[in-house]
């Protein structure tokens, strides 16, 4: 397996976080979570504004198509921390990060017109929001050649808490954080170890409970989902994700069938690489799916520990498609 390094960050809300799941004329609600993509955008902007020279931070503003970007970055002759988040294998994994839905709030606020710099028709509006104080806690995971990054890493989320923050209306002081430990530092080996620990008994049938969105990309075909197509399309999924870690000939795993109770939902995220809000159909967390091998064989543990831990779909390396297994079936 690839060596790396886990980081699990223990934060502290300082000011309200908000980040949009659904708006209507004069809410916004407020998702239960901190997606990894916007931990992720946040780090890397800090990281881009902390070490690019201001003529290329200016070449990167008139690139919107994320090859670009990345071959953009590829091909600086600096040495910086900002290259290993664009390697054509992925190194570098963000996880979301869940919030307590008991300890949100409200606040009342008055929208303005971009056109015209002034209060906009129908202003008030309330903003659901995770309020102060609420915990959460988020992991990080560098692989290969990205595990030097862990005190660059670390400072960087350090200074998004204290002086960016994350999600929406950070131009009023949104989204700031304090971490409440160094982060945890293991070893990615280990914490593979202690997902599969964290199991009930293998059984020859589990069932995935998703913590995080699920992305169901177009071959998936929700309108006409099969348990057979689906089984195929999860097999897949969990052999790319651990032949890319373990760099190994791996066979896929004989799923056959999957029983499955999926809630769907849409939810959109703000492409840092492109300046554009990007949506895509989701199983939402609490989606299940029961896997039935051929042959009723006990299906290889070690894939199953590393989709768990790194996702599975579309976004997987930015925190979607993260699940753990239960005993029963759907």
């Amino acid at each position: 397996m690839i060596e790396g390094k886990a980081l699990t960050f223990g934060c502290r809300l300082t000011s309200p976080f908000h980040t949009a799941r659904q708006t209507y004329a004069n809410l916004a609600k407020c998702a239960p979570f901190i997606l990894g993509s916007t931990i992720r955008g946040a780090v890397l902007k800090y990281l881009i504004e902390a070490h690019c020279p201001p003529d290329r931070i200016a070449d990167l503003g008139q690139l919107h198509d994320p090859q670009q970007v990345a071959a953009y970055h590829l091909a600086c002759d600096r040495d910086c921390p900002v290259r290993p988040f664009f390697q054509h294998r992925e190194h570098i994994w963000f996880t979301c990060a869940a919030l307590d839905e008991e300890k949100f709030g409200s606040a009342t606020r008055i929208a303005l017109s971009r056109r015209t710099a002034s209060v906009a028709e129908g202003a008030i509006f309330s903003v659901e929001m995770a309020t102060p104080g609420t915990e959460f806690t988020f992991e990080v995971f560098l692989l290969g050649p990205a595990q030097t990054l862990v005190d660059t890493v670390k400072g960087a989320v350090e200074a998004v808490g204290r002086w960016g923050g994350l999600g929406g209306h950070r131009s009023v002081g949104f989204g700031r954080f304090e971490l409440l430990n160094g982060p945890q530092v293991d070893g990615f080996d280990d914490r593979i170890i202690r997902e599969l620990l964290s199991w009930p008994q293998r059984s020859s049938s589990p069932t995935l409970v998703f913590l995080t969105p699920l992305v169901l990309g177009e071959e998936v075909g929700l309108e006409k989902l099969t348990g057979e197509g689906l089984a195929a399309w999860l097999a897949t999924e969990i052999h790319r994700i651990a032949s890319q870690v373990t760099g190994d000939e791996l066979a896929s795993l004989p799923i056959e069938r999957v029983d499955f109770r999926l809630k769907p939902e849409f939810v959109g995220r703000f492409s840092y690489e492109r300046g554009l809000r990007e949506n895509r159909l989701v199983a939402w967390q609490g989606s299940q799916m029961t896997l039935h091998p051929e042959n009723e064989v006990v299906l290889n543990c070690v894939q199953l520990g590393l989709a768990a831990v790194l996702g599975i779909g579309e976004w997987n390396h930015w925190g979607f498609g993260r699940f753990k297994l239960q005993a029963g079936v759907v």
